[in-house]
């Protein structure tokens, strides 16, 4: 009678650590389980970087209208940068970028 009542216990012990390392695979391997919500956890950081780029490239970028449209001296500055205009008196450098097709010596 012991022998069968070490048994009970030996089977049930068994079956406990079954359950417990299919559980615990489930938790893992599932895939709403660790290995996926790490992965996720991974996503949502990279996500908010680029949303704080992103917001910090729109702060910039209002920045610049809100200059273009009420400052009169920053809105010539840019057409004169950008057209490669110059004003009376100045002489206008532009530097070019070699061919490379031309022979060095």
């Amino acid at each position: 009678m012991r022998q069968q009542g070490n048994g009970n216990r030996r089977l049930f012990y068994v079956i406990l650590v079954s359950v417990f390392v299919i559980v615990a695979a489930i938790l893992v391997f599932n895939r709403h389980g660790f290995i996926a919500l790490a992965g996720l956890k991974g996503d949502v950081d990279r996500i908010s970087l680029s949303i704080e780029s992103l917001n910090a490239e729109i702060d910039s970028l209002e920045l610049e209208i809100e200059l273009l449209q009420n400052d009169s001296i920053y809105l010539e500055r840019m057409v004169r940068e950008i057209l490669g205009w110059g004003r009376e008196g100045e002489h206008i450098v532009r530097f070019t970028q070699p061919d490379s097709t031309e022979a060095s010596f």
